[in-house]
């Protein structure tokens, strides 16, 4: 019997339930955490990713020092780019609007969406976290109900709390309707996630078979596939070089500016460019490198600005 009916057979309530439950009860403990003090959270966080404490008095590692900066460096500039909504007008004003995916609607409350309205396929995303997204292929299908219960609980949910990642506080979250996207020449979706340190794009996260299991490789920007890894299994494919790589290598240039690391994300579409997010602090800055020394590697590639408290923005 596997994990989720053993959970059905043991709770009484929909599967959906008891992971809002789980959910609800990781939450909780981390903004406890952080109300104690966000060194405490972080710390605790990167204990329990890794097994040892972080020194935050001389970070050298990759995941040290994103850690660092959650702790010690503020840009208004990465709240508005945190916001899967707000960082629309970030990437128009860098000259670069063309690269967004199609917007249908913006609701500041679940109880705003009308399916009625809406195509067959998008797909609804939070706009203040990561991860609390739906795709739907076929409206039909959709419980708008629990679709609608779902947002009502992620909106209660200030994901600043979770891991430390202050960009992500707001108090005025949204849910953003966008275009469901898809390669009919591919097969699938991939996406193309640049490392960028201190405005420059030094490698490519790539991730496929996101459908089932995803599967990530890192290639440098001549895409020559690079021998390390980074928690994901690797696909074991050679994928071909994307014909609009230069092009992405340039805009992930001009998203990245300004900032001590970023993680550019687009994807590739017959050709069309299309821009997917920013991230501050990939995987929570708690995923681990295989071999071990490219996490202190990277590391050194992040020159670390002064200090700042971007916790005094928090309330």
């Amino acid at each position: 019997m596997n994990a989720k009916q053993l959970i059905k057979d043991r709770f009484p309530v929909p599967y959906d339930f008891y992971v809002e439950y789980k959910d609800r009860k990781l939450y909780n403990s981390r903004k406890k955490l952080a109300n104690i003090s966000p060194e405490t959270l972080v710390k605790f966080v990167y204990n329990k990713a890794f097994g040892k404490d972080i020194d935050l008095n001389n970070p050298k590692t990759f995941n040290e020092k994103l850690n660092w900066l959650k702790l010690y460096w503020y840009d208004e500039q990465a709240e508005t780019c945190s916001d899967k909504y707000l960082v629309r007008e970030f990437v128009e004003k860098k000259g670069l609007g063309h690269l967004l995916n199609e917007l249908y609607a913006v609701y500041d409350k679940p109880e705003e969406i009308n399916p009625d309205v809406l195509p067959d396929k998008f797909i609804l995303k939070c706009s203040h976290d990561s991860g609390h997204s739906i795709i739907c292929t076929d409206k039909s299908k959709i419980n708008w109900k629990q679709l609608k219960r779902k947002f009502k609980w992620w909106f209660k949910i200030n994901y600043c709390f979770m891991a430390g990642e202050w960009p992500y506080y707001t108090e005025h979250p949204s849910i953003v309707c966008e275009k469901f996207l898809e390669d009919p020449d591919m097969g699938e979706l991939l996406d193309y996630k640049f490392f960028c340190f201190n405005g420059e794009p030094e490698m490519v996260f790539f991730a496929s078979d996101r459908k089932h299991h995803v599967r990530a490789d890192f290639y440098d920007l001549n895409w020559k596939l690079l021998p390390f890894r980074w928690l994901y299994e690797p696909s074991g494919k050679a994928f071909p070089k994307p014909s609009r790589l230069d092009d992405m290598i340039k805009y992930a240039k001009i998203l990245s500016e300004g900032f001590p690391f970023v993680r550019v994300d687009f994807y590739e579409i017959q050709g069309k460019v299309i821009f997917g997010e920013l991230t501050f602090f990939h995987g929570g800055a708690s995923g681990w490198f295989r071999p071990e020394k490219i996490d202190y590697e990277l590391g050194q590639k992040i020159i670390l600005p002064p200090k700042s408290n971007p916790w005094e923005h928090i309330r």
